[in-house]
């Protein structure tokens, strides 16, 4: 049943959940709480009777930042605020705009929860941020009816039930509420900057590299969430989009389609799996490390999904070098659980560079250790995997995509493959220092944590994996 996952539809959702229930008889995943999606090329046209739908009153707040956005030759906002005006009393909200760059932090969302408190629906106009902050200030203030109208494929926030919000100077994934309307306008979309819809594509690089870590996670008793579900809901559309990077570049009108498709159905699969593990591994935490970074500094972010394919170029990296050259023989188990008294330090250390202070280190830490904490309980499961290492090495293998074929694909897209790339570039010892000590963020076991605990993460490995993914067209 999970073959016919691969031609999963995003606009029939009731399809799509009877296909999922086949493909998950223990009824293991979560169900889709979205309940009205609709990708197309006049999606908008439908705005004003899904409002009407699901509206507690005739009060609508029209969520936006102060980013310019078009539809065609009409400024979207506008567009949108006069559609509703014709049957709703709008009140037209915009955060952040006295702030230059905005963030979901708590300054953000205390402005949002008072203006969308007494909404009879909000609907949220814009980028994956003021969707994730619309998201959660709903989620805080009684969950009034949710309408998002996606402005770019930039991101797959706009059809998940998560939030990612700056926290101590960290990024973190919370759980937050599905929209109960998702509008994709194709018309839209075409006139997003095109850089937005290439961080979408870049978002979705990640399919060669993060199911791999999640089903290591499982494989070694840190994870038992891992399901074949989620990823064959994404696998052959991710697939496709490589081959439809040169269409991507052109901004093809059929290539930006099914972007937006794929999209949201990676939005769904983080949704089922109850966490971002299934399209989010070592290569999210060096993108998160990055604008960590940039966040203490008061430095601009480039997207969020350019971030993330160029950092999945080492990351590729790492899992072909692991899968060439692991040998669990020469792994002394003994070596493999180090204690707190060893850890605390190191993870507090790596930080002190962006945040002095130690506020970052101390969030960080307080994550870490749940991690260490779980690793030294499974480790008869660690010891398990090393000895069935043949059999898991064929299942990784199968998950994984060598670094040539991610910057091929980065390329004729016409999306950065270098971290110098990006815009605004990232320095060479910040993305150095972040691939090093990703690992150190969050309670999330991913590749480099196993390569850390088996002696070889290390400042000679991030030389190489940096060495390797230049000579495949990415890295520094």
């Amino acid at each position: 049943m999970i073959e016919r996952l691969v031609e999963a539809d995003p606009n029939d959702l009731e399809g799509l959940r009877a296909q999922l229930r086949a493909a998950d008889p223990e009824e293991r995943l979560r169900p889709i709480g979205i309940k009205h999606v609709e990708i197309g090329p006049d999606a908008l046209t439908a705005l004003p009777e899904a409002v009407a739908d699901i509206s507690r009153g005739l009060g609508v707040v029209l969520v936006m930042d102060s980013t310019p956005m078009r539809r065609g030759g009409e400024d979207l906002k506008d567009l949108v605020e006069r559609m509703l005006a014709r049957r709703f009393e709008v009140q037209r909200v915009v955060i952040g705009a006295n702030r230059s760059a905005l963030h979901a932090d708590e300054e953000a969302l205390a402005e949002a929860e008072a203006a969308v408190v007494d909404a009879g629906c909000v609907v949220a106009v814009g980028s994956g941020t003021i969707t994730d902050i619309s998201k959660e200030a709903t989620a805080r203030t009684g969950s009034p009816p949710l309408v998002v109208v996606q402005t770019a494929a930039s991101v797959n926030a706009f059809s998940d039930d998560m939030a990612v919000l700056f926290k101590a100077g960290a990024k973190r994934t919370v759980a937050s509420r599905w929209p109960d309307v998702l509008l994709v306008d194709l018309a839209v979309l075409g006139s997003a900057p095109p850089a937005m819809n290439l961080a979408g594509f870049g978002d979705l690089i990640s399919t060669w590299t993060a199911p791999a870590d999640w089903y290591l996670a499982s494989a070694v008793g840190m994870d038992d969430s891992y399901h074949e579900a989620p990823i064959a809901l994404v696998r052959e559309g991710a697939r496709r989009l490589l081959d439809d990077a040169p269409k991507l570049r052109r901004s093809d009108p059929d290539a930006l389609d099914r972007l937006a498709r794929v999209l949201t159905l990676s939005g769904f699969t983080l949704g089922i799996a109850g966490k971002t593990a299934p399209l989010s591994g070592t290569e999210h935490l060096v993108s998160h490390l990055v604008d960590m970074a940039a966040e203490q500094c008061g430095l601009p972010l480039a997207f969020h999904g350019a971030q993330v394919a160029v950092a999945a170029v080492p990351v590729a990296a790492a899992w072909r070098l692991f899968l060439e050259e692991f040998d669990p023989s020469t792994v002394d188990t003994d070596q493999l659980f180090p204690d707190e008294t060893e850890m605390e330090p190191l993870v507090r250390e790596s930080f002190s560079g962006i945040d002095p202070s130690g506020v970052v280190g101390e969030e960080c830490w307080s994550d870490y250790r749940r991690k260490l904490a779980s690793w030294h309980a499974a480790r008869p499961r660690v010891e398990a995997f090393l000895r069935s290492w043949p059999e898991h090495r064929a299942r990784l293998k199968e998950m994984v995509l060598p670094p040539e074929r991610l910057t091929r694909a980065l390329r004729e897209a016409g999306a950065p493959a270098r971290f110098s790339e990006l815009e605004p570039p990232v320095e060479p010892e910040i993305a150095r220092w972040a691939l090093k000590n990703c690992h150190f963020m969050r309670n999330r076991f991913t590749l480099a944590d196993l390569l850390f605990f088996a002696g070889r993460w290390d400042e000679d490995l991030t030389w190489e994996l940096l060495e390797r993914a230049r000579s495949a067209g990415g890295g520094l």
